[in-house]
This record gives structure tokens, sequence and C-alpha cells, in this order.
């Protein structure tokens, strides 16, 4: 009873306490992070480093463990790990909890400066702050519009362009992820008795058209008061640029790559299939930034897919639409325990 007789006696002191109470429980309620799990994990950084063509053992002997080497020597890593796969590689570092993961992203760019060189057809490492280990938020499918009869395996490069970029535009979105569907790629299929009449390798040829795709600067020279900058196109554009490619001479009279093969702009074979409801599909998923609220990204991915079914997507015929989302459990529980609180105070 001494609370009840002290509440009483200080009544202006109780009223003060109750409203800082209600105040703070205000605050909390719009500013802390909503989330439908807590950030329990160390953060993490991932290099990603691409190698058309590199089987995994030359990703990890050429790559991987020169990385690894210069990375070692972080401050604050915790544990390293890595994979090394047909055509990529991947280094995945830990760091203490508390890190900062802005500081640190800028020391791994600086040790990764620090690796001697890379293959030649190796792609520039990315760094990334998003832990890919991490559980998508939210996932997509992308089908044709009813009564539309498209090949939607053919446009995961067109998920990848645009819709990809819409969901990464979305504050609290880390990474998008495109899976299904066929890549678009240049094919070109070799005549292997036209090649062997010609006493002419793989090796050759594709040396040949490799060194051909590339643009050069030529500098520039200046005519009056205009400069003018000369450059050497060569960049391939089509099917027919890469069949005018020279591969070799014989007898003085060149061997072009019509000669040996033909080449067409197709789709890579498959790895995998997606399926929804039995029929292919293409999939896309989000996954959100560390400490970000969960209900407020999807508020923002759900605001970005409505603007693409009734734009870019709606004049193709296709349409996107949600099939999985986490926050469903994350509101109804908020909604439960505001019920609660409510039905409590009237209780009382």
């Amino acid at each position: 009873m001494k609370i009840v007789d002290e509440s009483i006696k200080h009544p202006v002191s109780i009223t003060v306490g109750v409203i800082l109470i209600i105040l703070f429980g205000i605050i909390s309620l719009f500013k802390i992070p909503v989330q439908l799990t807590p950030d329990v994990e160390k953060p993490r950084i991932t290099v990603d480093t691409t190698w058309l063509g590199g089987s995994p053992q030359e990703v990890e002997s050429e790559i991987v463990r020169d990385q690894e080497d210069e990375l070692k020597t972080v401050e604050g890593l915790v544990e390293m790990t890595s994979e090394s796969l047909d055509g990529s590689g991947k280094v995945i570092l830990e760091f203490r909890v508390g890190t900062d993961l802005d500081a640190a992203l800028v020391k791994v760019s600086n040790r990764l400066e620090q690796v001697r060189e890379y293959p030649d057809e190796a792609d520039k490492p990315v760094i990334s702050s998003v832990d890919v280990r991490g559980m998508a938020m939210a996932w997509f499918i992308l089908k044709p519009l009813p009564g539309t009869n498209i090949e939607i395996n053919q446009f995961h490069d067109f998920a990848e362009d645009f819709i990809k970029p819409r969901f990464e535009r979305v504050p609290g979105v880390g990474s998008s992820n495109v899976y299904g569907g066929q890549e678009r790629e240049m094919q070109v299929i070799v005549d292997p008795n036209a090649l062997a009449a010609r006493g002419i390798t793989l090796l050759d040829m594709a040396q040949a058209i490799d060194k051909e795709n590339d643009n050069y600067s030529g500098g520039h020279f200046d005519e009056g008061k205009r400069r003018y900058i000369v450059r050497t196109v060569g960049e391939y554009v089509s099917p027919e640029d890469i069949e005018k490619v020279v591969i070799t001479r014989m007898n003085g009279v060149p061997v072009y790559v019509r000669d040996v093969a033909r080449v067409r702009l197709g789709y890579k074979d498959p790895d995998y299939a997606v399926r929804q409801n039995g029929e292919p599909s293409v999939a896309v998923n989000a996954i959100k930034e560390s400490g970000s609220n969960s209900i407020e990204v999807m508020a923002g991915l759900r605001e970005a897919m409505k603007e693409l079914n009734e734009g870019l997507l709606k004049d193709r015929g296709l349409t996107l639409y949600n099939v999985y989302d986490e926050t469903t459990y994350i509101t109804s529980a908020i909604g439960l325990v505001k019920d609660n609180l409510i039905i409590g105070a009237f209780l009382q």
C-alpha cells in the first residue's frame, strides 16, 4: 500500500511520470525499427568477382587466394570464408558486432587495391555490405498478363535491367536478385569440318573474335576553333559484325568467321527452372538492409511494384505480383499488441 499512498501524496510527480511513459511509448512505436527477427548476426561484407569461362579451380587459384592474402589483415575481421564457382568467386568477411560497416568497406576496398593483378577476362570485384546469406523479406513473380502469348523465359535480362534496379532504389533494400528465365548470349556455332580443312583451331578463332571486340582511342586534333576526337569503333553490336572478323589469311586470302561458323543472338541453357502454379515464371526477391524498418521497406516495394505494373510492364503485356511478404506476421503481431493494450486499459 506504500506505493498507493506515495502516489496519492505526489500526484504531480506521478502524472509527469505517466506522461513521460506514454510519450516514450509513442516515440518507440514510430522510431524503433520493426523487424521479423532481431539483428543478432555479426556484420558481413561480401566481395564478388566474375570471371566468365573460369573453372572453380582457376577462380580459386587466380583470384580468390590473392584476395584472401590481402583481406586477412583487415582490422576487426573475425572470420573469412570463400566460395569458388564456375565463372565467379565470392569472399565473405565477418566482423565483430558493432563494427562501423562504412569504415570497414573503405578498408576492404583499400586492401583489394593491393591485389597485384587479375586475369584479363575477369571483372572488377564488387563489394557489398548486404548479408548474402540473409533471408529475402519479399518475393515477386513476373508472368504474362492473361491472354498474352509471351515466352516469359526470355525476360530474365529485362528483369535484371529494369525490375531489379527499381527495387534496389527503394530505401532500406540492400539487394535484389532475379531467378529463372534464360540470359541472352551471342552464340558462335562452329563447323568443325570447316575449321579442320583450313587448319584453324578454336583458340585461334576465339582470340581473333576477342581481339576485335574493342574500341580504341586515336587521340584528337584541332582544326580552327574545333577539336575532334578520333577513335576506332570495333565493339560488336550485331551477329554480322562477328561474322566479318578475319581469323587468319591463307595464301593472302582472308578467312572470315562466317566461313567456318554461324553467329546468332540466342539464350543460355538454363541451369534451373522457376515455376509458379505449374507455369514457367521469373522470380525477383528483395533483401533488406540490416536495421531497416520492414514495414516501411515493404510499403516502398509495393509502391515500386504498382509503378512498374501501371507503366513499363503493362506496355509489354507483363504483370508483377507479390507471393511472399514477411510483414504479414509483423502487422498481425503489432495489431494484437495494440488490441491487448486497449483492452487492458479499459479493464483497469
